[in-house]
């Protein structure tokens, strides 16, 4: 059961909409229980790194597929995991930035990273990446 809570002024946490209300009932009296924290993600902040990534794109020409160039400027950043392959050959992919494998806190790091990685690779000025972002979305 997932129930998404936000936390009051005086401390307490409570159920932000009237569906986690209702699951909420469903969690026993005085029975302890371990929350794990997550923020949920800005579908704005999405559309600016893919803004951000449409801006490094139609700025270059090492790459001819958008998603390669994602998924290369995600592993520069950090993020993401090894695996082998059949012959035991080590394997780097770069972690899914999906909303259900990646929340706010961890999109935000990876976005900051990723502009990090632009700056480096690419050249661009963080203040010109800044300021032309908008008009990409």
């Amino acid at each position: 059961m997932e129930i998404t809570i936000i936390k009051t002024l005086s401390g307490v946490f409570k159920p932000c909409y009237d569906s986690d209300y209702e699951n909420s009932k469903k969690i026993p009296l005085n029975t302890p229980f371990t929350v794990k924290y997550t923020k949920k993600r800005n579908i704005k902040f999405h559309r600016k790194f893919f803004a951000l990534l449409n801006m490094v794109y139609q700025n270059q020409e090492r790459y001819n597929c958008i998603e390669h160039l994602r998924k290369d400027l995600t592993i520069a950043s950090g993020f993401y995991e090894i695996r082998y392959g059949l012959s035991g050959e080590e394997i780097t992919e770069a972690k899914s930035i999906s909303f259900s494998n990646m929340d706010e806190i961890e999109f935000s790091e990876l976005y900051s990273r990723f502009v990090d990685t632009v700056v480096k690779y690419f050249e661009f000025d963080r203040q010109d990446i800044a300021d032309n972002i908008e008009q990409f979305f």
